[in-house]
């Protein structure tokens, strides 16, 4: 099997400095935050992309050699914390996803890549490993996660929303808290594999990418990530107290990937339409505007996951050409 990097790959100087400055660059748009600025959120969700162009078009070597350069200029621009904060959220991940997307081996004479759904469990893995890390930090003089989450937001919202009444802000610290480490996570997922997918769409494009792109329509999972989602939601029902909170905020983490394998269904569903296009823009403003959308979606993962619903689909309409 080979791991991320091929030895026939041209690794000089030119490499080298593109390198370097991806992960300048990627230490810049992650710090923008502490400019206040409008753009400043938007900014520091694109800091891994140029990390994976780095590596998604050079290969393993030069990854690890982008990561290392953004790690040292958020140190050297925002000091130790915001570098340590840059590695454990952007380098470090995005050079995890650049590895398995590059592994492949060789069987009967084809090339086989890591599959995408196995890299989504892995960043899935990794969400739920920094989080339950964290709360080690948490002093152990009985303080309850979910009440120290909400004070954390009731300190934000007094910011920035000191206009609303004080039952306005308790009631909505008092919803967010529920789930607000997980909202934190799965957005930092989404953002990853979204900047991943971009720069893999940009590497095709220019004739430059080391890899041909997923067909993310034929994305499967393995069966562990039931297995972790099914234990995750079993201690959230059967737990109370912290236990119970850490295990629903998993749960949520954990289902990312069914979400994703969701998709892939109603894909599969909306091309047996006529107006597939304007109906999947329509479906994907609704997910957009409403999380709650997303549950139905989950709910077609799962069921995916354990009956293939697409191989039913697909045989119901031979005549449809295969998403």
């Amino acid at each position: 099997m080979q791991l991320g990097e091929d030895e026939k790959l041209p690794f000089n100087m030119k490499v080298i400095l593109f390198a370097l400055g991806s992960g300048a660059l990627s230490a810049i748009l992650a710090l923008s935050l502490i400019t206040g600025s409008g753009l400043a959120l938007v900014l520091a969700y694109l800091a891994p992309f140029p990390l994976f162009l780095a590596g998604l078009g050079n290969g393993g070597k030069p990854a690890a050699i982008a990561a290392f350069s953004g790690i040292v200029f958020a140190t050297l621009i925002g000091g130790p914390y915001a570098g340590s904060l840059y590695a454990v959220m952007n380098a470090f991940p995005t050079w995890l996803v650049i590895r398995l997307f590059l592994t492949s081996r060789t069987r009967d004479g084809l090339e086989e890549w890591f599959p995408s759904g196995n890299i989504l469990l892995t960043l899935s893995g990794y969400g739920s490993v920094l989080f339950v890390l964290t709360l080690a930090f948490i002093p152990s003089n009985d303080i309850n996660i979910a009440q120290l989450v909400k004070d954390f937001l009731s300190t934000i919202m007094n910011t920035l929303a000191a206009t609303l009444d004080a039952a306005q802000k308790e009631e909505i610290t008092g919803y967010l808290a529920q789930f607000f480490p997980a909202m934190v996570l799965v957005s930092w997922m989404l953002m990853t594999v979204i900047n991943a997918v971009l720069a893999q769409a940009a590497l095709v494009k220019s004739d430059k990418a080391l890899r041909p792109s997923p067909n993310y329509g034929e994305m499967t999972l393995p069966d562990l990530t039931s297995w972790a989602f099914v234990v995750c939601a079993a201690i959230t029902v059967l737990a109370s107290g912290d236990i119970e909170y850490v295990a629903r905020n998993l749960t949520v983490v954990m289902s990312l990937p069914f979400l994703a394998l969701g998709l892939t269904v109603v894909h599969k569903l909306v091309r047996l339409t006529r107006f597939s296009g304007a109906l999947l823009s329509a479906f994907y403003l609704l997910l957009l505007l409403s999380i709650w959308v997303a549950l139905p979606v989950i709910g077609l993962g799962l069921i995916e996951q354990w009956i293939g619903l697409r191989k039913k689909i697909l045989a119901l309409t031979p005549s449809q050409e295969n998403d």
